[in-house]
């Protein structure tokens, strides 16, 4: 009896050991998964409280090297001479201004005017006006305008605005383009290698009339692996856009952007597409690319033209 206690105290020993080295590595490994995860969430953390500090009212961030831009609409309403809007150039962070650049950021405006392909517009508008806070007025040459030397002063909250007029002869017809790019490494090196940029497009606006039309930015079929189809106008209710399949494909991209799969349908080589549309709460423009077929024809953009059709139903609730 006496032996067979002894053996159970060392049991009961042997097993609180057991147990307390255990708990010991336990308690470590939640201790380094308790650090080591606090540690990701002040990364995290750090990283979402950040933001670059050079903003707009319109133009948007973009990698320096982008060459292709997000649209925005200006409207120019209907018997008015011409369509009215500011950019604005700031150093701080769009949605927290408290967050201003420690630095200075040099950089350089400049509108660059574009025909409905993308191509530079070269003409000379009048109209056609460009000014800032100061009054200063700058002009376009071979339809671009360059605003050098401006500046936003480090720690100084600082908002540049220029006054942009564009004439009635110019909408629907003439696009801008604007790029706010920083003129050295180190202003650069404050955007975290962004520039600002956006294109416009202008539109006659009726706010009593309901209208959606679509065509071609092309002007010549040669040399073009896609096509690109813009449809754009204003009121609320149904734009049907059908295309000849055996010639064009529409941009995969551009269906699943706007989730529009399950809404194309078929009939022969038809394809037929429905887009529920209303200006005054959604978009009005959509920009689509149509891709040339193995077998189709192109011999020039009046029959790139037949190939697609466009039709619009207003809403009448």
């Amino acid at each position: 009896m006496k032996k067979q206690a002894e053996k159970n105290k060392k049991r009961i020993f042997t097993a609180a050991v057991i147990f307390a080295l255990v708990s010991l590595i336990c308690g470590i490994a939640v201790s380094a998964a308790y650090i080591n995860l606090n540690t990701v969430k002040r990364v995290v953390s750090t990283q979402g409280a950040g933001g670059t500090p050079f903003s707009s009212n319109y133009l948007l961030l973009v990698p320096r090297d982008t060459t292709s831009y997000s649209i925005k609409n200006i409207n120019c309403p209907e018997g008015a001479g011409s369509a009215e809007f500011e950019i604005n150039v700031c150093n701080y962070v769009q949605n927290d201004p408290s967050k201003i650049s420690e630095n200075d950021i040099k950089y350089s405006l400049t509108l660059t005017q574009l025909n409905n392909d993308g191509t530079v517009n070269t003409e000379s508008f009048s109209g056609l006006k460009v000014t800032d806070a100061s009054g200063a007025s700058f002009t376009f040459t071979d339809g671009v305008c360059c605003i050098s030397d401006q500046l936003l002063p480090g720690n100084v909250k600082t908002v540049n605005t220029y006054y942009v007029s564009v004439p009635k002869e110019m909408v629907n017809n003439v696009d801008l383009r604007a790029e706010a790019e920083p003129s050295d490494s180190s202003s650069y090196s404050v955007t975290n290698g962004n520039k600002l940029a956006r294109n416009f497009v202008f539109t006659e606006y009726n706010a009593l009339s309901s209208s959606w039309t679509g065509g071609f930015k092309e002007t010549s079929a040669e040399n073009n692996d896609a096509f690109n189809y813009v449809i754009r106008g204003q009121g609320k209710g149904t734009v049907t856009l059908s295309w000849d399949s055996d010639q064009l494909e529409i941009s995969g991209v551009f269906l699943d952007n706007y989730a529009l799969r399950d809404k194309v349908t078929s009939e022969g080589n038809r394809r037929s597409l429905t887009i529920d549309v209303d200006s005054n709460n959604g978009p009005n423009r959509y920009d689509i690319q149509f891709y040339k077929t193995k077998n189709g024809v192109y011999t020039n953009m009046t029959a790139v033209n037949g190939y697609v059709t466009v039709s619009f139903s207003e809403s009448v609730s």
